[in-house]
C-alpha cells in the first residue's frame, strides 16, 4: 500500500469495554491473523522514521482522510479495494488502491492482482477497533486508523508509544473534520480557488511553524558528525 499517507489495517483482540496496556515488544509485533477491513476507517495520526514528512504534511495541508475499504469480489476474498478520500482546506481529492491482505501483510498488486513488492504489516494494538499499518518503503510511515473519527487520550497515548518503541517521530494527529462533500476539486482550473488554497496553508503554518522547526534541530542535532557533545 504506496499511498500519500495512507493504507489500511489491524484489529486489536482486546477487550472492547477496556485496553490493556502493550509492552514494546508486544507493540511492535505484527498480528497473528487477518482482521476484518472492511467498512470505513477514519486516518487518525502519523508518525514516521523521518519526522519531517508527516510534520510538514500536518502544518501545512492539515488533511483530514476517510478509508473505504471492499472486497473486490466472492471469488478472491483476499483482494480489496480501498478508496482513500482526502479534505485538505475544503479541496477534496480521492484515489483508488486494490492490495491483498494475508495474514499481517499488505501486498500491492500487479495487472493481474498477484501480490507484489515489500508488503505493508499490521501491528498490534490495544485500542479494539483501530488499525495499525507500519508501512514499508522508501519513506517508511507507521499510520493509525480508527473506525471512530476521534479516538481517546489513552489510544492515543498507546500509539505515540508504539512510534517510540520503533524509534519514530512523535506522531501527527490529523484533522478530525471529516467532510467531503461541500468540498473544491484539485482539478478545477481556477486561479481564485489557488489563491485561496496558498493563503489557508500560510495561515496553517504561522500557527504550527514550531513543529518542522523542532524537527529540523532534533535532526541536526543527532547527526554524529558535528559531534553537539
Amino acid at each position: 500500500m504506496k499511498t500519500l499517507c495512507v493504507a489500511i489495517v489491524v484489529l486489536s483482540l482486546t477487550s472492547v469495554c477496556q485496553s490493556t496496556a502493550l509492552t514494546c515488544e508486544q507493540l511492535k509485533k505484527p498480528l497473528d491473523q487477518s482482521p476484518d477491513v472492511s467498512g470505513r476507517w477514519y486516518m487518525i495520526a502519523l508518525s514516521s522514521d523521518i519526522c519531517l514528512i508527516p510534520t510538514l504534511l500536518n502544518s501545512l495541508l492539515w488533511p483530514s482522510v476517510v478509508v473505504d475499504v471492499t472486497a473486490q469480489d466472492q471469488t478472491t476474498p483476499n483482494i480489496y479495494n480501498a478508496n482513500f478520500t482526502f479534505n485538505m482546506h475544503d479541496f477534496c481529492d480521492s484515489e483508488v488502491e486494490t492490495f491483498v491482505l494475508k495474514s499481517s501483510s499488505l501486498f500491492d498488486v500487479d495487472s493481474n492482482n498477484a501480490p507484489t513488492g515489500e508488503p505493508d504489516t499490521l501491528l498490534h494494538t490495544g485500542c479494539p477497533d483501530c488499525l495499525v499499518i507500519k508501512g514499508n518503503d522508501d519513506i517508511n510511515l507507521l499510520m493509525y486508523l480508527s473506525r471512530r473519527k476521534t479516538v481517546t487520550d489513552a489510544e492515543l497515548k498507546e500509539f505515540e508509544t508504539q512510534s517510540e518503541c520503533m524509534g519514530w517521530s512523535k506522531p501527527e494527529v490529523l484533522n478530525t473534520v471529516h467532510e467531503y462533500k461541500d468540498c473544491k476539486s484539485f482539478d478545477d482550473d481556477n486561479e481564485h480557488d489557488v489563491s485561496t488554497l496558498l493563503a489557508k496553508m500560510g495561515q496553517r503554518m504561522k500557527s504550527s511553524f514550531m513543529s518542522p522547526l523542532r524537527c529540523i534541530g532534533q535532526y541536526i542535532f543527532n547527526i554524529p558528525s558535528i559531534g553537539w557533545t
